[in-house]
This record gives C-alpha cells, sequence and structure tokens, in this order.
C-alpha cells in the first residue's frame, strides 16, 4: 500500500506506544506507516512525545536527562524510533512545534528513504518549512478541533492556506472530513490522511474511500484485518 487513493487505504499506527520496541511492533504487525510525535527537549534532543509536559514539567525548557527522571522511564528519541521501524514501516511523523523541522526531517531522510516518510503538522508555517527544505517529502496540513475553538471555520475552507504552504496532502479529523470536507478536498485534488478512526464502523468506511490515502488508527490491527479480508 503506497497511500495513493484508489489503491486501498493505507494504515497508520497512532501514538504507538512509549517505546522504541513497541513502535518496532507495531511496524511488524503490518501498519502501513508508524506515527510519531516530535518534540525538542531544552537541551536539543529530538523525543517521540505527544504532550509538552512530561509531569508538569515543559518538555522545550527541560534537559532529556529530567524528562527521563520525571517519567521513570527512558522516553525514546526520534533516532531510536526511526531506526527501529526501517526496513518494516513507513515513519507519520507529527510535527508538534515549529522550530526542528529541518533537524527532524533531515534526521528522518538519513535512516529512511525520502518516499517512505509522510510529515503531517497544524502549523502551516511548519509545513512550509519541510517543503521548502525538503520538496520530495510529502507533507499534509492537519486540520480540526473541537468546535467550539478559535479557528474551526476556517477548517471548513483551508484551501488558501494549503495552497500557500506547499502541502501535498491534508490530515483531516474524522469528523470534519464526514461534514464535506473531505469531498471538497477530493475535488481539489488532495490526497487525505483521516484521523483518529476507532470506531468498527468508520474504520470500515474509511478504508474502502478512494478519496482516503491514510486512515491513522490507535487500532492498527483491526484496521488491517478488515482491509485485507482477514
Amino acid at each position: 500500500m503506497d497511500g495513493a487513493p484508489g489503491a486501498g487505504s493505507a494504515i497508520s499506527a497512532h501514538r504507538a506506544g512509549e517505546r522504541p520496541e513497541a513502535y518496532e511492533a507495531a511496524a511488524a504487525a503490518g501498519a502501513d506507516y508508524v506515527e510519531i510525535d516530535v518534540r525538542r527537549t531544552g537541551d536539543g534532543e529530538l523525543i517521540a512525545h505527544h504532550d509538552e509536559h512530561v509531569r508538569d514539567l515543559p518538555i522545550g525548557q527541560t534537559s532529556y536527562r529530567d524528562l527521563c527522571a520525571a517519567a521513570g522511564r527512558v522516553i525514546p528519541r526520534l533516532r531510536d524510533v526511526l531506526t527501529a521501524i526501517a526496513g518494516h514501516a513507513k515513519a507519520h511523523i507529527d510535527i508538534k512545534e515549529g522550530g526542528s523541522e529541518r533537524a527532524t526531517v533531515a534526521l528522518a531522510t538519513e535512516l529512511l528513504d525520502p518516499g517512505d516518510v509522510v510529515v503531517t503538522s497544524r502549523l502551516a508555517g511548519s509545513i512550509a518549512a519541510v517543503k521548502r527544505d525538503f520538496a520530495e517529502v510529502r507533507a499534509a496540513l492537519s486540520l480540526g478541533r473541537g468546535w467550539y475553538r478559535p479557528g474551526i471555520v476556517a477548517d471548513f475552507f483551508p484551501f488558501d492556506r494549503i495552497r500557500a504552504c506547499g502541502a501535498d496532502w491534508v490530515a483531516l479529523n474524522h469528523r470534519l472530513a464526514r461534514l464535506g470536507v473531505l469531498d471538497r478536498c477530493a475535488r481539489h485534488g488532495l490526497p487525505a490522511m483521516i484521523w483518529t478512526v476507532n470506531a468498527d464502523v468508520l474504520i470500515r468506511r474509511f478504508l474502502t474511500d478512494p478519496r482516503v490515502a491514510v486512515l491513522i488508527t490507535d487500532r492498527p490491527q483491526f484496521a488491517l484485518s478488515v482491509r485485507d479480508g482477514a
């Protein structure tokens, strides 16, 4: 599965785990992509971590050593996770904050083929930076937020932002996708990644939708069994 619409949706394992071996296991289970949330510590380490804090310590202002001590475990470095999945799955890198785009994607393309990397971010500036420095790497602007949060209306009509940042794809929250945005993206020729899809009925629905390039889920094994008819 290459993630091309019409070829059957590729599957990205969302937030695979807290250790490199957990990401490797997700890849070994057959997921086409493994999602890696990337942040940079106060002393410059690129790590795989979703939230901006570890036990109330701000990641961007705290050393890697102190973050690991606070977590009570070794927080996986981006290099370790990429090494673990190399040769098994593609990397779906979600950039959580600006400023580390070049270092992040340079490392990813050092360890994996550029065609095996897709970058997502809510930050249009981060997508623009990736496309400026790594034109061969696919990048998707991520859309969708709580209905009462500022900016939600703009997510229904994102095409000026998508064109301005140079995104190749769009990453849509599944609720937004079901309210007509997926259809509008398809009419604009934009392949879509859909996140985060966990309900049985929605996994089945999006996996058979030719407009969907990648389905992002916490249940990659179930999604694989549906897609592959196991």
